[in-house]
């Protein structure tokens, strides 16, 4: 319709995939510490590997994990190398996490993309996150399976019905959260740019890029780790966790989730890693690598 009336369409795609990467990363530190399990040589199954899928790809990658991705689009234009089937990658996966745009028809619909026959092909205890959109799964079958006990522990931050979301599946989720899950400030800021930029391509003005004032982190900006008798895990752990912890969005939800639209629109202040530096004890030099790749500045000497 847009493209017949002349009307420019413009988004800002991939502006909070470090938002989206900082949740995810929060939600397996969280449940690893919760559970006592062990992310490295996990396999994790990407559904959608675009400007987000992507950034959760090198997040395995830096963690340990081996990555299997699914993505028909990008199979057809790129080829099949890289890529596996959808029933494939929920047989293998340890982990899925979701990261599909919602669409109803075309050669790759997504609505209720996981239902129940999907729900059986994972294996018992499979990690299910979604951040995509919430009719990306089937909530009656997703909310079945969980009864049965077959699979899967389901981490959503994006429900079908938004804001009238299903209380029981709420109750059967290990994390719940009020789809926020990109609502870092430093993914506001980003979309502000791209969208500036647009416009002044469009109407012919000027433009350079800008550094917008950002308001400090919420939590103390320098992060002491110390790290004797820890794994580099734990303590990229305790880094993570302490720019965000998931579960204060999940408190949230739970205790008021008639309150959904109320908690998006006020949402506490989020920064992402880089607005952090992290200054390591001796002990805790081996977590250094893998520090720098999730984009903290490290302080050393």
């Amino acid at each position: 319709y847009c493209r017949e009336h002349g009307i420019t369409v413009v988004n800002a795609p991939g502006c909070n995939a470090g938002s989206v990467m900082q949740y995810v990363a929060s939600g397996l530190f969280t449940l690893l510490q919760k559970d006592h399990l062990s992310l490295t040589g996990k396999q994790i199954g990407i559904v959608g590997v675009g400007n987000v899928g992507s950034r959760i790809e090198k997040l395995a990658r830096n963690l340990g994990m081996e990555p299997l991705l699914n993505d028909p689009p990008r199979e057809r234009s790129e080829g099949s190398a890289g890529f596996i089937s959808l029933q494939r990658l929920l047989q293998e996966s340890d982990i899925v996490t979701l990261h599909v745009p919602l669409t109803l028809q075309g050669n790759d619909p997504t609505f209720h993309l996981i239902g129940r026959e999907e729900l059986r092909l994972m294996q018992p205890g499979t990690l299910l996150i979604n951040t995509a959109r919430g009719e990306v799964i089937d909530p009656v079958a997703l909310e079945a399976s969980i009864k049965e006990h077959r699979s899967p522990q389901a981490v959503l931050d994006v429900w079908e019905n938004e804001p009238r979301i299903d209380h029981a599946l709420l109750q059967h989720a290990r994390i719940a959260t009020p789809h926020i899950a990109g609502y870092s400030a430093d993914g506001k800021a980003n979309a502000t740019r791209m969208i500036l930029s647009a416009l002044a391509g469009f109407f012919g003005f000027p433009f350079s890029s800008f550094s917008l004032q950002m308001p400090p982190p919420p939590t103390t900006p320098v992060i002491r780790l110390s790290g004797k008798g820890k794994d580099p895990l734990v303590i990229a752990a305790e880094a993570v966790l302490h720019t965000y912890d998931v579960l204060s969005d999940d408190a949230r939800l739970r205790d008021l989730p008639g309150n959904f639209e109320h908690q998006r629109a006020h949402y506490p202040l989020r920064r992402e890693f880089s607005a952090y530096r992290v200054l390591p004890d001796r002990d805790a030099l081996p977590a250094l690598p893998l520090l720098n790749a999730l984009g903290f500045t490290v302080i050393t000497g």
